[in-house]
C-alpha cells in the first residue's frame, strides 16, 4: 500500500500514568484538548499503522533496537510506574496488532544496518497512557512499538528515523513519545510550583530548532551544545524521540506547535510535522 499524501509525524510528551486522571492532573484542560486533537488527526488520516516510540524503552544495547509484535495476540500493557492509585494498575489499552508488518519494519531497519530483535512485549506507560488519553484505544489499525537505541547519540536517533521514513510513504503514521522538558529530580524536589528558570529557554530552543526549515535536522543535533539541556534533561531518553521523528520528517515542510504547558520542572510541548 503506497499513499500520494504521506501522513504527518508526531512528537508528543506524555507526562505520568496520571494524565488519566481528568479531577489530579495540572495543566488540566491544555493537555487534554491537545492530545485529542492530536488523537481525531490521526484517525483521520485513515492511517495503515502506528509505530510508536516511547522514553521508556531502551534497547539491550546501543547498536541494535527491539520491536514488539512477534505474535497475534498483544501482550499485557507495563504499568512501569510506582506510588500511584490503585485504579491506574488496571487501566486497559485494547489495541490490534500485526507480525507482518512488524517484520516488515524490522527487515527494514535491518537492510539500513541495524540490527531488530522482534518480541514480544507490552506497550509500557510512554505509549499506552498518551495513546489512551489521545482517544486512539480500539483503533482500527494496529499498533506497533519500537525501542531507542541503549544510547544518548542524537546523530544515531535522527539516523533511525530517516530510515523509518519510507513507512510513510506506505501510510504508517510515526509518533515519538517523550517529554520536551523532563527533570522528574527538580520535579518532586520543588517546593514551590513556579516553572524552573531552565524550562522556557530550553523549549524555545526546541522549538526555534524545529521551525528552521532545511536546517532543522543540524539545528536539533545542536541541542546537544545548549548550556540548558542537562538541566531540562538529566537524562535524554525523554528527548531522543524528538530526534527520531525529525528524522522521520525529512522533507516535511511545515511544523506546527501543538501544545506549550509548563509545570515545574517539565515542558509539555507537542508538535506535528506535516
Amino acid at each position: 500500500m503506497t499513499t500520494t499524501t504521506p501522513p504527518p509525524v508526531y512528537f508528543v510528551s506524555h507526562g505520568g500514568p496520571n494524565l488519566l486522571d481528568e479531577s489530579d492532573y495540572p495543566p488540566t484542560g491544555a493537555i487534554s484538548k491537545a492530545l485529542r486533537k492530536i488523537g481525531d488527526d490521526i484517525r483521520a488520516q485513515n492511517p495503515r499503522a502506528l509505530l510508536v516510540l516511547s522514553g521508556h524503552w531502551e534497547s539491550n544495547s546501543g547498536k541494535s533496537l527491539q520491536i514488539n509484535g512477534k505474535s497475534a495476540f498483544p501482550k499485557p500493557l507495563i504499568y512501569d510506574f510506582g506510588g500511584f492509585p490503585a485504579w491506574l494498575y488496571k487501566e486497559e489499552f485494547a489495541h490490534k496488532t500485526e507480525p507482518a508488518l512488524t517484520q516488515q519494519i524490522a527487515q527494514l531497519l535491518t537492510q539500513g544496518g541495524i540490527p531488530v530483535e522482534t518480541v514480544d512485549r507490552g506497550l509500557d506507560h510512554g505509549a499506552w497512557v498518551v495513546l489512551k488519553k489521545a482517544g486512539l484505544e480500539n483503533a482500527p489499525f494496529p499498533i506497533i512499538q519500537l525501542s531507542l537505541f541503549r544510547s544518548d547519540s542524537m546523530p544515531q536517533h535522527v539516523h533511525l528515523g530517516q530510515l523509518l521514513a519510507p513507512l510513510r510513504e506506505q501510510g504508517v503514521v510515526i509518533v515519538g513519545s517523550g517529554m520536551a522538558v523532563h527533570n522528574l529530580r527538580d520535579y518532586f524536589g520543588a517546593s514551590a510550583t513556579s516553572v524552573r528558570s531552565y524550562v522556557r529557554p530550553f523549549d524555545k530552543e526546541i522549538e526555534t530548532a524545529l521551525l528552521s526549515g532545511e536546517n532543522r535536522e543540524q539545528a536539533i543535533l545542536a541541542l546537544s551544545e545548549s548550556d540548558y539541556l542537562y538541566k531540562a534533561h538529566p537524562t535524554l531518553e525523554h528527548l531522543l524521540p524528538l530526534h527520531v521523528v525529525v528524522g522521520a520528517a525529512k522533507g516535511t515542510a511545515n511544523v506546527e506547535k501543538i501544545l506549550e504547558a509548563y509545570q515545574v520542572s517539565l515542558s509539555w510541548s507537542c508538535y506535528k510535522f506535516f
